[in-house]
């Protein structure tokens, strides 16, 4: 399971998806869910914190695009 505790305008929210494809495929959407400047401020990947370079949701993409085959 993928967690995403992030801030949206101000207010912070969490995501969850069934796994790190699920967060993907939806951010290829024509209207993604997520912009990617929101900041996020922890991720988990089936319960271990993922330490993201750029702590955006457009950093947390990269990052699982490079990590996920």
């Amino acid at each position: 399971m993928l967690e995403i505790h992030y801030v949206k305008n101000g207010s912070k929210e969490t995501a969850q998806y069934e796994d790190a494809k699920a967060f993907l495929a939806s951010q290829y959407l024509e209207v993604p869910p997520f912009q990617d400047h929101y900041l996020v401020e922890e991720a988990r990947l089936d319960g271990t914190v993922l330490e993201l370079p750029e702590a955006t949701i457009g950093g947390l993409f990269h990052f699982l695009t490079t990590q996920t085959k």
